[in-house]
């Protein structure tokens, strides 16, 4: 067992001269700055307005076996060559491919590196944060104070977000991605500017709110969801189509007009049979005397007749037009609804 350990130990003090490239340095990390000046954090509550390099809070213990490191360092020699002529990309992805073999912090450190010269700031603030809550050991003094200054550096442009919840079983999003499940607290890294935070939960209001986080500070946001309460709402609906009131408008009107025009031509009529009356005694006048005459009053039947029709029509149609009037205005009624979170389907109840 001694003599194992004592190869590990070996392979180990071998292998970590090659890991970092001698000339990558805190210069070749570019400084963002905001030229339009600070702004207000909003829809968070501001912690600090300076941030702190993390203290060591893990420890790390080498468990690779030195089969496993000795493919980690073949390849970290070629990311090493890539990281050299400034193949920045191929070397990140043979740093992780050796970081798989082997999880050192200063494979860590070297990607943290890498990633702050491609510009990525968020990324390369986590790879320098890992390294150092994992302290000076590891990666020695001088990478551990490296790794802090460029960490304070990139946190210039960055923010950190204390975010929390309580409320069980909610799921928490930070730009879609998400967070945690509650009950929980956590603390995230995010670029310096604006963010949406969301949340669900069931049988709760979602949560929904943008955020605005001013670069190189430390803000908290607790998430507290409102309990869903049943959501009673009217609206109107049709108890039968336009047909009705339209064949109802419609029969009026044909009752209205023909029945008007029996009344008119019985009228008429009568006037005409009065005019034939009045004639023969006029004649009977004009000859001094006036006789008796026979006249055939069934001739006056078929004109009352008509009027009487006529007049009863005219009845009904006023009955049919006030009709038509009533189904118009009273073809909706309003009901009720009542909107659940868990179902789309409106609950009805209708109010006559």
């Amino acid at each position: 067992m001694d003599g194992i350990l004592n190869m590990k130990a070996t392979i180990f003090v071998l292998l970590f001269p090659i890991l970092i490239p001698a000339h990558a340095s805190a210069q070749d990390l570019p400084i963002a700055l905001d030229e339009k000046g600070p702004k207000k954090a909003q829809g968070v509550k501001v912690v600090s307005t300076k941030i702190e390099a993390p203290l060591q809070s893990k420890t790390y213990a080498e468990k690779t076996e030195s089969s496993q490191a000795e493919k980690a360092r073949a390849i970290f020699k070629r990311a090493n060559k890539y990281f050299e002529d400034r193949n920045l990309p191929v070397a990140l992805s043979l740093y992780k491919k050796a970081y798989n073999l082997w999880p050192h912090p200063r494979i860590i450190f070297n990607m943290g590196v890498t990633l702050g010269m491609m510009s990525k700031p968020l990324e390369a603030a986590l790879m320098f944060k890992a390294v150092l809550e994992l302290g000076p050991e590891p990666v020695e003094a001088h990478r551990y104070k490296e790794a802090k200054e460029r960490y304070l550096e990139l946190m210039g442009t960055l923010a950190i977000l204390r975010i929390s919840s309580q409320q069980s079983g909610t799921k928490v999003y930070v730009d879609g991605n998400l967070v945690a499940t509650a009950p929980f607290t956590k603390e995230i890294l995010l670029t310096g500017g604006r963010h949406l935070v969301t949340a669900n939960l069931t049988g709760h209001i979602a949560f929904n709110r943008d955020i605005f986080l001013p670069s190189g500070i430390i803000a908290e946001k607790i998430v507290t969801l409102n309990k869903f309460e049943p959501i009673v709402k009217f609206k109107k609906v049709k108890r039968y189509g336009n047909i009705w009131p339209i064949v109802a408008a419609g029969a009026s009107a044909v009752l209205l007009g023909s029945g008007g025009f029996l009344v008119y031509q019985g009228r008429s009529e009568i006037d005409d049979l009065q005019a034939e009356v009045n004639l023969i005694a006029g004649q009977s006048i004009e000859q001094g005397t006036i006789l008796a005459f026979d006249y055939d009053l069934s001739k006056q039947d078929g004109p009352l007749l008509k009027q009487n029709v006529g007049s009863a029509m005219i009845g009904v149609g006023i009955t049919g037009a006030i009709t038509a009037a009533v189904l118009y205005f009273f073809q909706e009624k309003q009901v009720q609804y009542t909107v659940t979170p868990d179902s789309n389907v409106e609950k009805t109840h209708t109010l006559e």
